[in-house]
């Protein structure tokens, strides 16, 4: 074996250690009792495993509940999105608009500073303005402000890609501009529109700052969820890293089954 090739491989054997590890514990730490959690030398594996610490989240620490309102707000929120992202990247990509350039780097700029910056006024709007404490389509709301620019990014990207070419002709055949959009561009990117819905449900799903403030109990998601397991009586290890194996399997699941559209969806949106 070559040297560069052995170098190589120590760095992608390296590399795959520092992501699956990590997973690996969670995953033994959640079948593992407190006992066992804190023994001193560690079990590297489960000595006694019980899948009673998974009941506890879902049901004694309402983890069921928060898993159904993250799934949710994640589904809707991507859901529209990536429709109102889509929409916007065909009108700045095909039309010639006065402020069209400045249009988008307004979209994207919101992308851009910190959701730190936007606390204040999102619990002063929702939580005293509106009334809209604990509910879910706050959430969502908030949400779309930071999805969508990432979104119209992608998706632009993509559109100008898209020969104008195949514009003309769509046009000469009788389509209309919408028309176009979902008979013409949308098949030839929808592995971009994939990425682009994917992005946005992780985000949605995974988001703690807004859900911490806009909700407290009917509409926690799981983020703040975990956070309700650590208490003046102890941390229970094993119910949040249980819950946080559950909370990774619907990213994996639609992984999985959009996989054929990663690569040509990733290419396509960075070229």
């Amino acid at each position: 074996m070559r040297k560069s090739t052995l170098i190589h491989l120590i760095i992608i054997i390296l590399i795959a250690f520092t992501y699956i590890f990590p997973l690996y514990w969670l995953i033994t730490t959640s079948l593992k009792s407190y006992m066992e959690i804190y023994a001193n030398p560690p079990y590297w594996y489960p000595p006694n495993p019980s899948i009673q610490y998974y009941l506890d989240a879902l049901y004694k620490f309402f983890g069921l509940k928060y898993l159904i309102n993250s799934l949710i707000v994640a589904s809707v929120n991507a859901a529209i999105a990536t429709v109102a992202s889509l929409l916007a990247a065909y009108a700045i990509s095909r039309f010639q608009f006065k402020g069209r350039d400045t249009l988008f780097f307004s979209f994207v700029s919101m992308r851009m500073a910190p959701p730190a910056v936007f606390a204040v006024a999102y619990y002063y709007i929702f939580c005293v303005t509106l009334g809209m404490k604990d509910q879910l389509p706050s959430l969502i709301i908030v949400y779309l402000v930071f999805n969508i620019p990432i979104a119209i990014w992608l998706l632009l990207s993509a559109e100008e890609n898209i020969p104008r070419d195949l514009d003309y002709a769509a046009k000469l055949e009788g389509y209309g501009p919408i028309s176009t959009l979902f008979k013409v561009h949308v098949p030839i990117m929808r592995g971009v529109i994939v990425i682009a819905y994917i992005l946005t449900f992780l985000f949605a799903f995974n988001e703690y700052l807004f859900a911490s403030f806009l909700t407290s109990t009917e509409a926690r998601t799981i983020p703040t969820g975990l956070q309700g397991m650590v208490t003046v009586a102890g941390v229970y290890w094993s119910q949040m890293a249980a819950l946080g194996v559950i909370s990774a399997l619907p990213g994996i699941i639609i992984a999985v089954l959009t996989r054929r559209y990663l690569v040509t969806g990733l290419t396509m949106g960075m070229a």
